[in-house]
């Protein structure tokens, strides 16, 4: 990683609108049954009884607040480092926390991302994995940034 790129990612108001856009994605794409409804196609259903609960069942619901409660630990994470970089933007103790928070939502980021494009996106089912759309968008971004932040961390010090 050149000298140049390191240096920008590692600048605290860098830093903090990452650990902003880390906490707001967690936060935003929380488990309802509107996500239900903007993310899949069970509206389009050749099935009657998909089509008919294009918000999905009380079952979906259990299961996307179960996954949407894996989030919570992640906007904690971010939350916590953005805290650190407003009380302390200078603080050098706490470089190893940064670079431990970066890996940590790069590789949360980078497996949504994953399964995404893995997973749902032959199916048919889901909106996303297809490509441009907005949370698998926003997982590679944000994997990729992360990475790039905490590879800055790991070649400055």
């Amino acid at each position: 990683m050149s000298d140049l790129l390191a240096s920008y990612m590692l600048k605290p108001n860098v830093l903090k609108a990452l650990y902003c856009g880390n906490l707001a994605i967690a936060i935003a794409f929380k488990a309802s049954p509107y996500m239900m409804r903007k993310l899949s196609k069970r509206s389009q259903s050749k099935s009657a009884a998909i089509s008919s609960t294009p918000e999905g069942d009380e079952w979906h619901h259990d299961i996307a607040a179960y996954l949407g409660f894996i989030n919570v630990g992640f906007a904690v994470l971010a939350g916590l480092r953005l805290r650190g970089l407003v009380k302390s933007p200078t603080s050098k103790s706490t470089k190893e926390l940064d670079l431990l928070a970066l890996m940590v939502l790069a590789v949360a980021n980078g497996s949504q991302a994953w399964g995404n494009f893995v997973r749902v996106r032959g199916n048919g089912r889901w909106i996303v994995g297809t490509g441009w759309d907005r949370i698998t968008v926003l997982d590679t971004v944000f994997m990729v940034l992360d990475s790039l932040a905490a590879l800055a961390y790991a070649s400055k010090h």
